[in-house]
Formats: structure tokens, C-alpha cells, sequence
């Protein structure tokens, strides 16, 4: 995969890069303020703009990530999947599952902790009102796949390094960094999950490989989450 353009200067790639990453981190707030002004009458016109804000927030970060994405590389249009494109999906889809199977396991023996600080989060934010629970079940399933995978991947390994590998890398530990851990194996998880999604789209070259993947993973984590608190 050749990036078509290579005008920008360090300085605009590491604005950019750090303007999405930033984008990224504030539907969670926006989703926190919609529980603390749920309730309270006098307050629900600023109730209903949080939550425009919050979906709007994805879709004109996922819009920016995937016009730089288009500029920087010259992909214009989606490619077809192929047969090796889904075998691609499904391995890396075991493997992340069993990485994080692993290291949660991990977790749990040496530090005690039966989930991750980002899911305990998570989690929280769901369980302040029916309408948070409702966005971030659809937020997490349909539109953070797509904006993740577009920043992280389509702009991240495109805009920095050349050498394939470091690409990758750079991925992983920037997604792992943006998901809240305390412990080595919690982070390990994402990084992990982050090194995963990132070489399915280096080696398909087609991000929608990678969104797929993504979305399936989120939608077990969040199908999971659904199921403990009904049992």
C-alpha cells in the first residue's frame, strides 16, 4: 500500500492525528453529561443537544478521518470482499479473542480484576440512564468500529513511518493508550485487539476489513454486558 501523497509536513500529520485522537475521547463525556442532566425537566433541552452532539461528534469525526484517509492515499471507493478477506476477518477475530481471554486471565490471577478499567467504565455510563444505555449500545456497535477504525488505521499507519511493521505498532500502542488501563495485561488486551485490526487492514488493504472485524468484536463485548445484567 503506497500512500499518493506525501505533501504534508510533520507538523499538519501530528495536528491532525492529535485533533482526531481528541475527537475521539468525547462522546464518552458528552454520554456522562446526558446522565448527570437526566431527570431534570428544566434541563431537557440541553439533555436533547448532548445527545445530537454525541452522534453528531461521530459522524463529523468519521467524516474528517475519511477525507483524510481519501487524500492522503487516493481511495476513493470501497473494494469487494473477497473469500480471503472474511478468512482474514475470522482469524484475527480468534485470535484477539483468545489474546484476550489470555490476559484477562492474567489480570484476574496476579492483580484480581475481573475486568478491564475501560469496560468498568463503560459499564457505568450504560447503567446511569435507559437513554445512555441505548446510545452506547448503538454507539459501540455501529459508529465506534467505523471512526476508530478510520483514525487509528486508515489515517494513522498512512499518515506516519514507512516500513509496514512500525505502522502496525504505532497503531496498536496508540489504541491501546486510548482505552483506559491500570495493569500490563489490561493494556496488553487492547494492544493486542489494536495490533490485530491493524495488520488485518495493512495486509487487505481495505479498511473495511478491519471495521468488520471491529464490529464484531464490540458486538460480543456488548451482547456480553446486556446478558450480565439481565441474569
Amino acid at each position: 500500500m503506497q500512500a499518493v501523497d506525501r505533501g504534508l509536513s510533520w507538523l499538519w500529520r501530528l495536528t491532525i492525528i492529535l485533533g482526531l485522537a481528541i475527537g475521539v475521547m468525547m462522546p464518552p463525556l458528552l454520554l456522562q453529561l446526558v446522565n448527570e442532566l437526566t431527570g431534570v425537566k428544566a434541563l431537557t433541552g440541553w439533555r436533547v443537544t448532548a445527545v445530537i452532539l454525541y452522534f453528531g461528534l461521530f459522524l463529523g469525526i468519521s467524516g474528517i478521518a475519511c477525507a483524510v484517509y481519501r487524500h492522503y492515499t487516493g481511495e476513493m471507493t470501497l473494494k469487494k470482499l473477497t473469500w480471503s478477506d472474511l478468512w482474514l476477518i475470522g482469524g484475527g477475530y480468534l485470535v484477539i479473542i483468545g489474546g484476550e481471554g489470555l490476559f484477562q486471565f492474567i489480570n484476574q490471577v496476579i492483580y484480581h480484576q475481573s475486568e478491564t478499567q475501560n469496560n468498568a467504565a463503560i459499564e457505568d455510563l450504560m447503567s446511569g440512564s435507559s437513554m445512555a444505555l441505548i446510545m452506547m449500545a448503538v454507539s459501540a456497535v455501529f459508529l465506534t468500529p467505523i471512526m476508530e477504525e478510520l483514525v487509528f488505521r486508515a489515517v494513522l499507519t498512512n499518515l506516519f513511518l514507512r516500513q509496514e511493521p512500525l505502522k502496525v505498532l504505532l497503531s496498536a500502542i496508540v489504541f491501546g493508550s486510548m482505552h483506559a488501563s491500570t495493569t500490563l495485561p489490561s493494556f496488553l488486551i487492547y494492544f493486542t485487539m489494536g495490533l490485530i485490526l491493524a495488520s488485518v487492514y495493512r495486509i487487505s488493504g481495505k479498511i473495511q476489513d478491519s471495521i468488520i472485524l471491529h464490529f464484531l468484536i464490540n458486538a460480543g463485548a456488548m451482547s456480553l454486558m446486556l446478558l450480565s445484567w439481565q441474569a
